[in-house]
C-alpha cells in the first residue's frame, strides 16, 4: 500500500497539515510507524479524514469527535453556533488578543472551506444585519483579526512550492471576501497575492502568475466584457469569482462560445 507524509495526506483530502496535526492531538487520527520508527500515512487515513470532515460539516465539536467516530451516541451536533458565539463574545468584550487566539485555533482545527463558509461568513452576515450599527465595532474587530489571520496564512503558504495565484477585483462590495478566498487557496497550496481594492480596468500584462482570479460583484460592463474576452484570447490564466461571476461567465461564454475556468475546476486540477 502506498505511503505518504502529512503534506500529501492533506493535499489528497482537501484539508491542511495543521488540521491533521490538531486532529492527532485529539486522538482522532494516528499515523502508522514502520520498522525504522518513521511515521507515515496511507489510504486508510484518507477514509478517516473524510469521516472527520463529514462530522465537522455537521457542526460536531472536536472534543466529541472520537465518540462519534466510534459510533457512540453523544447527542445532536450543535452546529457552529457555539463557535460563532465565542468569537462574537471576544469582539463585544474588545479582547483582540483572545479573538486572534480563537481564530488561529479554529483555523488549525477546521478545514478552510468549513471555517470560511460555515463559521465566518454566516457570522459576518449576522453582524451586517445590525441596522442600528450597534455591532459596528465588533464587526470591525472581527474583520481586522481575519485579515491578520489571512496575511499569516498567505505568508506561510509562500514558504512552500506551489502555483502562483493573483486575486483582484473589477467590482467589490466587501474587501474581506478577497482575503477569505486567499485563505482558501493558500491553504490548498497556492502562492497567493491579494489586491483588496476595486480596479475596474486592470493591466494584467504587469502580473506574473499561473492563475488570476477576477472578482466581480456587479454585472460586467460591455467594456469589461470586451476586456475579459481579450484576456481569454491572449491565453491569460484568468477566471471569474464573486457574487456576479456566474452571470458574467454566461455572458462571456455566450459572446465568445467558450467557458472560462471557475474556482471549483481550479481547485480540482490542483488536487489531481
Amino acid at each position: 500500500m502506498a505511503r505518504f507524509n502529512i503534506d500529501v495526506l492533506a493535499s489528497q483530502c482537501g484539508v491542511t497539515p495543521a488540521n491533521i496535526r490538531s486532529w492527532q492531538r485529539y486522538g482522532l487520527i494516528k499515523p502508522q510507524v514502520d520498522e525504522n520508527g518513521h511515521r507515515f500515512f496511507n489510504f486508510t487515513h484518507c477514509s478517516r479524514v473524510a469521516a472527520i470532515v463529514g462530522w465537522l460539516e455537521k457542526g460536531a465539536a472536536l472534543p466529541d469527535m472520537l465518540a462519534l467516530l466510534n459510533g457512540e451516541e453523544t447527542g445532536t451536533p450543535s452546529g457552529w453556533l457555539e463557535v460563532q458565539e465565542a468569537l462574537l463574545a471576544q469582539c463585544e468584550a474588545m479582547q483582540p488578543t483572545k479573538l486572534r487566539g480563537l481564530i488561529w485555533r479554529y483555523g488549525r482545527e477546521v478545514p478552510p472551506a468549513i471555517f470560511i463558509d460555515e463559521i465566518v461568513r454566516p457570522l459576518r452576515l449576522w453582524l451586517d444585519a445590525d441596522v442600528q450599527q450597534e455591532m459596528a465595532m465588533s464587526r470591525a474587530m472581527l474583520d481586522t483579526a481575519l485579515i491578520e489571520y489571512a496575511t499569516f496564512v498567505l505568508a506561510s503558504g509562500r514558504k512552500r512550492p506551489g502555483g502562483r495565484l493573483f486575486i483582484l477585483a473589477l467590482s467589490l462590495k466587501d474587501p474581506l471576501e478577497l482575503w477569505l478566498e486567499g485563505i482558501r487557496f493558500a491553504s490548498d497550496g497556492f502562492f497567493v497575492e491579494v489586491l483588496d481594492r476595486e480596479i475596474p480596468f486592470p493591466d494584467l500584462s504587469r502580473i506574473s502568475a499561473d492563475h488570476i482570479m477576477i472578482w466581480t460583484d456587479k454585472a460586467l460592463t460591455s467594456s469589461q466584457q470586451a476586456l475579459y474576452q481579450r484576456w481569454l484570447s491572449s491565453d491569460l490564466p484568468v477566471f471569474l469569482a464573486g457574487s456576479e461571476a456566474a452571470q458574467a461567465q454566461r455572458d462571456v461564454a455566450t459572446s465568445a462560445d467558450c467557458l472560462p475556468v471557475d474556482r471549483a475546476s481550479l481547485l480540482a486540477s490542483l488536487n489531481h
